[in-house]
């Protein structure tokens, strides 16, 4: 169903953003859940989406679901805030929380969430259609242990984008619709470096990935220096192996970055 939002409210964030995360956060009924259940991750879930000390049998009304998903956004709003260096529009915030409201604010563990997003880093540069862009980025879910595309998350994303832009001139976006996926794996200066440098075992390669990859040349002549000095191996020999072994681990970390939606 589609929703409204009740009167009597001061919202922190726009209210399209409020509805588009209203909406799609609506329970297994329509509107909020008003008891706990399980979604499809076997989270206890109630309201709009709240999971935070959920447990079987727990009721709420309808007024305490608007309540909590109020708090919820405010609370994230601010965080939001404080993550960009460029204050952002109120479509622009509106859209950023709506996408931490489902991938999180910041996990520093997995470097996830919004914090680390391209979408974060793309607005902080002030590029407004590469942020709109990223978003695209995020449609992915995991279900019997593998990230795999959800067409819902897809709709969202789109939308999120189309209100990050929103307020933009629109002479200087990229509309929606138009918003490209994200480019080849194989097209990108990382993945083309990495894999040079497990081809042909060339310190030069390492150049050809610009800022990128230019930390990798000072671990490189670390682990030769330590492969020649402490097991004898010959620097003729030494070289090939460190390229190939730096390669593999430069291409292990980008293939993992995309699968999480992070580049």
């Amino acid at each position: 169903m589609k929703l409204t939002l009740p009167p009597g409210l001061d919202w922190p964030i726009d209210q399209d953003g409020v509805l588009l995360i209203a909406n799609d956060e609506q329970g297994p009924n329509g509107g909020p859940a008003l008891t706990a259940y399980r979604c499809p991750a076997g989270v206890w879930t109630i309201g709009f989406g709240e999971t935070e000390n959920v447990h079987p049998g727990d009721t709420c009304t309808v007024e305490q679901a608007w309540q909590w998903l109020r708090e919820d956004l405010t609370e994230r709003a601010e965080k939001v805030k404080a993550m960009c260096t460029i204050e952002p529009a109120p479509s622009e915030l509106a859209a950023m929380v709506s996408l931490a409201y489902n991938i999180g604010l910041r996990d520093d563990k997995k470097k996830s969430g919004l914090f680390y997003s391209s979408i974060l880093k793309a607005h902080n540069r002030g590029d407004a259609n590469a942020a709109a862009q990223a978003f695209t980025l995020y449609d992915k879910a995991t279900v019997n242990g593998a990230l795999v595309v959800l067409n819902g998350l897809k709709a969202r994303r789109l939308q999120e984008a189309a209100l990050y832009l929103r307020d933009a001139p629109a002479s200087a976006v990229t509309t929606p619709q138009e918003v490209a996926p994200a480019p080849a794996l194989a097209s990108s200066p990382t993945t083309q470096a990495a894999a040079a440098l497990t081809l042909t075992g060339a310190m030069g390669a390492v150049s050809q990935a610009g800022d990128q990859v230019q930390s990798v040349k000072t671990t490189l002549t670390t682990v030769k220096e330590i492969t020649v000095e402490t097991f004898g191996v010959p620097p003729s020999a030494a070289l090939p192996v460190v390229m190939v072994l730096a390669g593999g681990v430069i291409l292990w970390r980008r293939f993992r970055q995309r699968a999480q939606g992070q580049a």
